[in-house]
């Protein structure tokens, strides 16, 4: 009875971590946030527009890529920490980048 009990624990567990890596894990995989591929899969073709204080400087290029190249080593949710998940047009609207999250001060046009 002992070895069909272990035997019935494998097949339990086996199965668990078959469903975690087939099945279950997909979306997770999917969803790989560190990864700024997973944001150009929506935003690559979108405008990115200045920010909404006119004094900040725009780091996007409206076509894409930066005007500050250091900016470019980053992945997107180094800067946008707000999102947490990959459908955000609810719950991370008019949120804008804290500069001071790196910065001592908030960068200005020069």
């Amino acid at each position: 009875m002992t070895s069909l009990k272990i035997a019935l624990n494998s097949i339990k567990v086996a199965a668990f971590i078959s469903l975690l890596t087939f099945g279950f894990g997909a979306p997770v995989l999917a969803e790989d946030l560190t990864d700024s591929a997973t944001c150009f899969d929506c935003h690559d073709d979108t405008d990115r527009d200045p920010p909404s204080d006119p004094n900040r400087p725009q780091v996007h290029k409206p076509e894409g890529g930066f005007f500050v190249e250091s900016h470019a080593d980053f992945d997107c949710i180094d800067c946008h920490t707000y999102i947490t998940d990959l459908e955000h047009d609810e719950t991370a609207p008019d949120m804008e980048v804290d500069c001071l999250e790196c910065h001592d001060e908030v960068p200005t046009k020069e």
